[in-house]
């Protein structure tokens, strides 16, 4: 089980770093500037960010169970997945099925991270779990943290319209994010 674990959370890491050191050039830089009237800005396109959700959303799971590797598809989850569901410097993160129980779901736990999931095995992990990124024109994730931005937050509810970017034989599954919508519950 241990060594399960392991490679759930290489095969994590691997994704973020491949995603974040993917071409070694800047396009923008990890902190969100601020304009002329104080306000922060942000890289990423306010209009992916949509008040009503894409209809005909599916799970992760069931999603990755289709076995598509290219195409269109509309997913809803949570973000959680880790203790840290977002890449630092990248609009990327992890979304979870929302079938999945978190920590703070779960009667008596009162872990600080409940989004991480940790009471989920490794395989469990790995079957409901995919990796969304914001991409910028020419398909690298746009280098800023999606954390915080249009209501993206750990455990939020959001269903994602979108491409899949790709899918490795071990069943990691990327989507490139085209709509999000954050839903209530």
């Amino acid at each position: 089980m241990i060594s399960g674990c392991l490679r759930l959370i290489a095969a994590m890491i691997g994704i973020s770093v491949l995603f974040v050191a993917c071409d070694g050039k800047s396009s923008g830089g990890g902190a969100p500037s601020a304009d002329s009237s104080g306000e922060q800005s942000s890289a990423l396109p306010t209009s992916m960010f949509v008040e009503t959700a894409p209809a005909n959303a599916i799970g992760v799971r069931k999603l990755k169970e289709r076995g598509a590797s290219s195409g269109e598809v509309v997913v809803r989850g949570r973000i959680g997945g880790r203790a840290r569901p977002f890449v630092d410097g990248a609009a990327v993160f992890v979304l979870t099925d929302a079938a999945l129980k978190s920590c703070d779901q779960l009667h008596g736990d009162s872990c600080k991270t409940p989004w991480d999931y940790c009471c989920e095995t490794p395989e469990s992990m790995a079957a409901n779990t995919a990796t969304i990124q914001i991409v910028d024109e020419n398909g690298k994730p746009i280098r800023e943290s999606a954390e915080g931005r249009h209501g993206l937050m750990p455990l939020a509810k959001i269903v994602v319209r979108g491409e899949i970017a790709s899918r490795s034989k071990d069943g990691n599954l990327v989507i490139n994010a085209r709509k999000i919508a954050i839903v209530p519950g």
